[in-house]
């Protein structure tokens, strides 16, 4: 038998790969192809229909970059200055997290794709497939998370756990504004934590301020 017939197919094992990205982690591995397959799933658009399913209230963070700080850890957002020709009311902006061991977030849904990536730590994720059952999946330092729009879920972090987070339009990545609905089920674990704020504008002093969601 020839020797090359032995090698593996790498169309066969690109599938396999991509096919890893969409029911494993949701952590793409590199090229085009694979990363095309996790931005075509989504959940159900009907979700927000469901009796469980209502509008999360609206947010008391402060415009600008803020940061706020409870039992869970950290939530800090960083915006930067627009360039010439982008729109002023929409600046680019990051979301740096962080939750100490034992901690909830999310228990929500969002119309966009979610973005998370780990510098560091491990969470355990679960989320509400279209068929109504939860499906868990641990995630470690330097993994990207793509949840899917239209797909509830929950982070229970497993240790101290930094991450970034981030919303965008699957059909072009461009930046998504941030809309929420709390999946009763899933917010139920995570609870109703005190937040106090510390917000940061440019030439002012910083402030703060104590909140519930």
């Amino acid at each position: 038998m020839p020797a090359s017939s032995t090698r593996p197919d790498l169309r066969v094992v690109l599938a396999c790969l991509c096919l890893g990205a969409l029911v494993g982690r949701w952590t793409a591995p590199s090229g085009p192809a694979c990363e095309d397959a996790v931005f075509r799933r989504y959940g159900d658009p009907k979700v927000y229909d469901r009796a469980e399913i209502h509008p999360a209230p609206a947010s008391p963070s402060p415009r600008g970059s803020f940061s706020f700080s409870d039992a869970r850890g950290t939530y800090e957002r960083r915006e930067f200055e627009t360039m010439e020709g982008e729109d002023p009311d929409d600046p680019p902006y990051v979301n740096i997290v962080r939750t100490f061991p034992g901690q909830l977030r999310s228990g929500d849904v969002h119309k966009c794709h979610q973005v998370n990536v780990l510098a560091f730590g491990r969470a355990r994720v679960t989320t509400v497939e279209k068929d109504g059952r939860e499906r868990t999946r641990v995630v470690a330092g330097g993994d990207r998370v793509v949840i899917p729009a239209h797909t509830p879920h929950l982070y229970e972090f497993l240790e101290d756990t930094v991450m970034t987070e981030s919303w965008v339009h699957a059909r072009d990545r461009t930046r998504c504004a941030f809309e929420a609905w709390f999946h009763a089920p899933l917010r139920d674990r995570v609870g109703d934590p005190k937040k106090s704020f510390a917000e940061r504008r440019r030439g002012d002093a910083e402030t703060t301020s104590e909140t519930k969601r």
